[in-house]
């Protein structure tokens, strides 16, 4: 801004001069117009300067390790003025902060969700003579989304054993069968002619699926950003494990903000609360795991897998 307003007074300068060298009308003119020129520039950009919207951006999802830069985006509706700032960012999990320009690249050495805002947003005239501080920004939550880690020494998990059997819902073909009378509003495909006509009775066979005892994994939010990394991929790669099998699973991860629970069903479903997680501050020196009752439970550990 300094040098904008050297020029501008260079500028005022030369006018005079051309003014009393001169002395005609024209010279009188561009000498006046010359000095009204900032208060002009300045009612002008008002309009823009204050309504004018300010946010973090950048292009997501982000990976681990990939190299992604933070940019501003100025939301305005009319031409929008020239606009300098700076750009917090701390990571929630491990705390740490950093104050970046725009077109930095973000801190992905790490995984965890990056908090990124606006600080010190000045906003110029059209000019760049006169400057207004703005307080319409908006922060933006990234994600850096953790590389899947194979588990080295995973028990196995065909040994998660049937606690039971029910009905297939909807019918249709199964592996295994149980045979029973007919009942009203039964289809007339399930039924077993060979064996209705030796007992005499419409028989049924009926498709069984097993229920599968409770699957949960656990993990505490806590340790170095590299154990929090090798977790978060651990936790990653065996939720993907799990759904390629179709079987459903709980992910209990106890944080600062006490025990967390979620139902993963799909890939959605996990890639949600993953995110959520990549928010979450570390576990305090007072956290406590509650008793959980599971046929098949997984603990995760840091450096090192945890059965």
């Amino acid at each position: 801004m300094v040098r904008r307003w050297l020029i501008y007074l260079v500028t005022v300068a030369l006018c005079l001069v051309f003014y009393f060298a001169y002395l005609q009308w024209f010279a009188w003119l561009l000498l006046v117009g010359v000095l009204c020129l900032p208060l002009m520039g300045l009612l002008v950009s008002l309009p823009a300067m204050l309504t004018l919207q300010v946010s973090a951006h950048c292009e997501l999802p982000v990976g681990l390790g990939e190299a992604e830069p933070i940019n501003l985006r100025v939301d305005c509706k009319l031409p929008a003025p020239p606009v300098k700032c700076r750009i917090s960012v701390s990571r929630t999990v491990t705390g740490e902060k950093w104050k970046l320009k725009p077109g930095k690249l973000l801190p992905t050495d790490h995984c965890g969700e990056l908090v990124c805002r606006p600080i010190r947003v000045r906003v110029y005239d059209y000019l760049g003579l006169f400057v207004l501080p703005t307080q319409r920004k908006n922060a933006l939550c990234v994600p850096i989304l953790p590389k899947a880690k194979p588990i080295r020494h995973l028990p196995d998990i065909e040994r998660i054993l049937a606690q039971s059997w029910v009905p297939k819902p909807g019918g249709g073909y199964a592996e295994n069968h149980e045979l029973r009378l007919y009942r009203p509003g039964d289809s007339l495909n399930q039924i077993h002619w060979k064996m209705s006509a030796k007992t005499g009775k419409y028989i049924i066979r009926e498709a069984m699926i097993p229920r599968n005892s409770r699957i949960i994994l656990t993990m505490e939010l806590k340790g170095t950003a590299q154990e929090l990394d090798s977790k978060f991929g651990q936790l990653l790669w065996l939720g993907q494990y799990l759904l390629e099998k179709e079987l459903r699973h709980e992910w209990c991860v106890l944080t600062g903000n006490g025990l967390r629970s979620f139902f993963v069903a799909d890939e959605k479903s996990m890639m949600d609360a993953l995110k959520q997680l990549l928010a979450e501050p570390p576990v305090g020196k007072d956290g406590a795991w509650p008793t959980l009752h599971a046929g098949w439970h997984y603990r995760i550990g840091g450096e090192q897998d945890e059965a």
